[in-house]
Order: C-alpha cells, then structure tokens, then sequence
C-alpha cells in the first residue's frame, strides 16, 4: 500500500480578499467573490488597505517594512535637511510640478507645456499699469505721428525705456535712441513693436497685431538700407533694438543673430562726432555685454559663433555701467571664465587630460581667482551716492566667483585664500574707501581654504543672497539668480527665495529672458528632485537665453 504524500504547504501570497486574510484562511480567489465569501454570504473585498503609523503602534506591530535605525542614522538625517518654519509657508505656497516631461530630455519638452504648467500664480496674464497719455501738446514731438503711435512711443518713453537703466543720470535708450528714431523710420518702427509687444505680454491683446506690423517695417526698412551699403548710426541701434525685442519676447534664436549682425555693422560706422562716439560707445557695450553673458548660460559655448569681444580704448574698466550693474573689467574676467571652463570640458569629453594640462587649467583658474578678489568696481561721477550700486555691483562679483568655482572647481592651493563675511559682513559684504565711491572685496578675516567644494559654495549662496535681500528686484539681477539657482547647492531656504525673487522680478517686467531663466532654474530643480542626469550638468536647461 503506497503511503499517502502530505502535501506541501503553500508559500504565503499577497493576493486574495481581506475578508479571509483577517481569519488566517488561503483565499481561493474566485472573481467577482471567492467560494468562502460566497458559502457565508460575506462581502468579498479586494484591494489596497491603509495602516497609519499611529494605528501600528497602538496595535504593536511593525509599520509596513520599517525596521531598526541605528542613532547616528536618525541624526545624520536631522543634520542634513534643513526644513523652512512653517510660519513662513503662510500665504506663500511655492510649487514645482513634476511632469511626464521631467524624466526625458529638456530638448523634447514643449516650451508652451513648461509655460502653463508653472503658472501658479494667477487666473490669467496681469493687466498692464501703465496709461500713456492719448493727446500731446502742440510742439511736441510725437505729435507729427498717428494716435497709435504716439500712444506708444509714450508707452516706450514714459513705461519702459526707464527701467532699462540704473539711473535717471544716464539712460541711452531715452537720450541717444529716442530722439534718433524721431527721423529714422526703422528704428521708429522697432521701437513701435517693442512697445506692442510688451502691451501684448501684459495682457493688453490690443495692441498685438501692431506688434507683428512694425516689426515687419523695421525689417524691410534696415533690408533696404543694407542693400544700398550705407549703414549708419540709425542702422546698428536698429539692429539692437530688434536684439532687445527678441530677447524680450521670448529670447528666439533671432536675437543672436541681430547680435552678431550688429557687431559687424559697427566696424563701419564713422567716428567723427561726440554724439557718434557716445552711441558707439553705448552699441559696443550692449552687444559684447550680451554676449559675454549669454555664454554664461551653457556649458560648451563654442558652438556659437566667436565675436571679438573688444572694449573701446577709451573705456573705464573699473566703472560701474549703469545698464549692466557691474564694470566691464568684470565681464571681461567672466568672458574668461567662460572660455577656459569651454577649452576644459571640450578637452575632457574627447580624453583624459594629461598632468600638464591639468596644471595649466589649475594655474589659469587660480589666477582669474586672484583676480576677481581684487578686481576694482568704481562708481561714475554722476552716482557717488548710490550705494545701492555698489551692492549690485559685489553681487555680480561674488556671482563671478561662485560660476568660476561651478566650472572649474575649487582652488587646490592652500595659498589662494579668500575673504569670509563674518558678522556685519555677512550681510553687507562691501567696504568704502574715504571717497565713498568704490566697491572692493571685504578686508574680513580670512579662512584658511575649506576641504569641501559644497562648503565653499554654500558660502558664496549664502552671500549672495543676504546682499540681493536688500535690494530691489529688479531685472539686473537675473544672472546671479539665474547663477545660484544653477549650482549643486540645494537648501529649501534658497529655493524659495531664489524662486520668489525671479518670479518678482517677472511680474514688475514680464520679459522673454526673465521667464526662460525662471523656467530654467525650475527645469534644474526638479532634474535634481529625480536625480536626472541632466541636473549635473551646467547649461543644459539655459542654452539661448540672455542674462544681460
């Protein structure tokens, strides 16, 4: 007689109803009930079921598959994240929405969906707060012209020309454009669609045809000039102009073609008057300032075109421009950065590099350090009493010190200190010479050089944002928002001050640039949430955008 098999038990399953589960009974798992629901006419209930901790503990027993945690874990945790109170959440909800397009490449991700879905901050576009007047005394200038388009040279004069400087005391766009567009009829026309636009983008669909009509004037009116080989003074702020418009609605890659176009036509331009030399002066600053910024924006910058980027020889370096908030020794500095961090990762991508050029790359970032630690920002004349400048312009320099430091690292020479903000210097990190006119590094202790990279970082960040807290937003500070927000320092604190400020900034000017930047510095924020690849890499979200 065959002995009888004892059958085997079953591995314990997951599936099955909770109806038999609560009794310790295998389930048969008959669908829509099982056979023992159906035999006690009990309800046969599948799916997911919610344990709260608090309902585990009470019960004893273990929370889902949380197990035993050692002490120096649980304080490792607590050290290293550093929440923000909730007294400061109130009335101030930030989100970044994590979408399908998140987890592929930035390149795919349509620039419409990113729009939408980041505005959280309203129902619909702000209406715009500025009336020009409808009428002009007689004798003025603007009234040989339509009521369209006295309407908005009025609007450019009055609403936007003044925010494009940093003082009253000199604005180009107001004393050199201006007038010169009153008896050049392209640069009129720019300047028409410039003001249309920006009512369009405030929310006034008014005017949003006309935007389209005078740009396509301008177009065909420089067009015409070019093709008869006489450019003038009226021609290049044209093509500046329709760089200004470009960058603003939206930054299209037309903007750097004007820019390129532009820097061209001025080495045909004839100096023979103050006035020429002052717009010269002003169209050399505009375009190689726009381009040494716009580098900053990506990582590998030779795949635009190189433009020389010459200051004229007459120049201050150590001043202060009004339009760019810092001298141009300093983007001089930057442009340098740019070009070598360029050389290095072209370098590095094709093979390792060899111990000879990893000492000249050490040796040429720790002299463009030396540099930016005592490179010298002055004050013009006209504005000795701004201090307010001279904090905009240390901002832009520890910004410079903070992008040489994401690009090419941290100095490894013990030898290359640099100035600590300690107490009042922590927030104000700027000190005056006896005529009150000079912006230089802080003469505070100095440390010796920290072993961790991030150290160095996050005391740069923290720098940069306590002066930027006293400052009005305003958009000449898009690069170093743009800048902070881009490297691998990521505190809930900064964050949300980072997106606070650019999404100010967008709502007093609501140009193309400031929302492609806010867009960027978002798109990088949530590539590190998921730990994409592409969040360690610099550029990859800021190519074509202009930080000027």
């Amino acid at each position: 007689m065959t002995r009888r098999q004892r059958k085997q038990p079953e591995s314990r399953r997951r599936t099955g109803c909770w109806t038999c589960k609560e009794k310790h009974v295998q389930c048969t798992e008959e669908k829509p009930r099982c056979s023992r629901c159906v035999r006690l006419n009990l309800d046969c209930v599948r799916g997911l079921k919610l344990l709260w901790k608090e309902d585990a503990l009470q019960r004893g027993i273990r929370f889902g598959r949380e197990g035993v945690k050692s002490e120096s874990d649980r304080k490792n945790i607590e050290r290293n994240f550093q929440a923000v109170p909730i007294a400061q959440y109130a009335g101030r909800w930030l989100f970044l929405n994590t979408t399908y397009w998140d987890f592929g490449s930035s390149q795919d991700r349509p620039l419409e969906a990113a729009e939408s879905l980041t505005q959280l901050y309203g129902a619909g576009r702000r209406t715009c707060p500025f009336v020009p007047s409808l009428r002009a005394p007689p004798g003025h200038p603007l009234t040989s012209f339509s009521q369209t388009e006295r309407y908005l040279l009025d609007y450019f004069i009055e609403g936007i020309g003044p925010n494009c400087s940093l003082s009253p005391f000199y604005n180009p766009y107001l004393s050199l454009i201006t007038p010169l567009a009153l008896s050049h009829a392209p640069l009129r026309n720019t300047l028409l669609a410039i003001a249309a636009n920006q009512f369009y983008r405030l929310g006034n669909v008014k005017f949003e045809k006309e935007a389209y009509i005078y740009k396509q004037r301008a177009l065909a009116g420089l067009q015409k000039e070019i093709n008869e080989r006489k450019p003038s003074f009226g021609a290049v702020a044209t093509v500046l102009m329709l760089c200004f418009h470009d960058i603003s609605d939206g930054c299209t890659p037309s903007w750097k073609t004007h820019l390129r176009g532009g820097m061209q036509l001025l080495n045909l331009l004839p100096l023979k008057t103050a006035e020429g030399h002052m717009l010269k002066q002003f169209f050399v600053m505009y375009f190689v300032a726009h381009d040494i910024m716009g580098r900053t924006a990506m990582e590998d910058s030779s795949e635009a075109e190189t433009l020389e980027n010459a200051w004229l020889a007459d120049d201050d370096l150590e001043e202060i421009d009004m339009l760019m908030g810092c001298s141009r020794g300093l983007m001089s500095l930057i442009s340098k950065i740019s070009n070598l961090a360029t050389e290095k990762s072209k370098m590095s991508k094709c093979r390792p590099l060899s111990i000879s050029e990893l000492s000249y790359f050490n040796n040429a970032r720790n002299n463009l350090e030396l540099e930016l630690q005592s490179v010298q920002q002055t004050l013009p004349s006209y504005a000795k009493d701004r201090d307010d400048l001279l904090r905009v312009a240390e901002v832009k320099r520890l910004t410079a010190l903070l992008y040489l430091r994401q690009r090419l690292g941290t100095p490894r020479n013990s030898s290359i200190l640099s100035p600590v903000s300690v107490g009042l210097y922590a927030r104000y990190p700027i000190t005056f010479n006896t005529n009150t006119t000079r912006a230089s590094p802080s003469p505070g202790p100095l440390a010796m050089v920290e072993s961790s990279t991030l150290a160095w970082k996050e005391k740069l960040v923290t720098d940069i944002i306590a002066i930027i807290s006293t400052l009005p937003d305003t958009a000449t500070l898009l690069w170093p928002l743009f800048v902070i927000g881009s490297v691998d320092i990521d505190k809930e604190e900064h964050r949300r001050f980072i997106l606070e400020r650019l999404q100010n900034i967008q709502n007093s000017r609501n140009l193309g640039n400031i929302r492609r930047a806010r867009l960027a510095v978002e798109s990088a924020y949530r590539a590190r949430d998921l730990d994409h690849p592409r969040g360690n890499d610099w550029g990859r979200e800021g190519r074509g955008i202009s930080l000027a």
